[in-house]
């Protein structure tokens, strides 16, 4: 993987990793590969332990990736925020709609 890169990486048929950066340099252009591939299973887990570095469009890849899942029937959740996201999110005042567990 590319430094200021992301990848997400299929761990099992419901599990994913969100690794690398999630930035408005790295997500543009990724959306339609990354949620298509999300769509085999209705119940999908994104764990975000290696996501070292999110800005406020790497945030809004995140909402607008529960929003595709949920008009796909999808259930997404995320795992392992860091407290970077987790900060950023209760700024925006976003955080009730990310359905995500921090880390420990």
């Amino acid at each position: 993987m590319l430094a200021n890169s992301f990848e997400l990486k299929n761990i099992d048929e419901q599990n994913w990793q969100i690794v690398g950066e999630l930035t408005r340099h790295t997500i543009s252009g990724r959306q339609q590969k990354y949620f298509s591939v999300l769509a085999g299973n209705t119940t999908q887990s994104i764990d975000l332990t290696h996501l070292s570095k999110v800005d406020t469009a790497g945030l809004a890849w995140l909402l607008t990736l529960i929003e595709y899942a949920k008009l796909q029937q999808i259930e997404l959740t995320y795992s392992q925020a860091p407290a970077e996201l987790v900060k950023l999110a209760k700024l925006s005042h976003v955080d009730s709609f990310l359905s995500m567990t921090t880390k420990s």
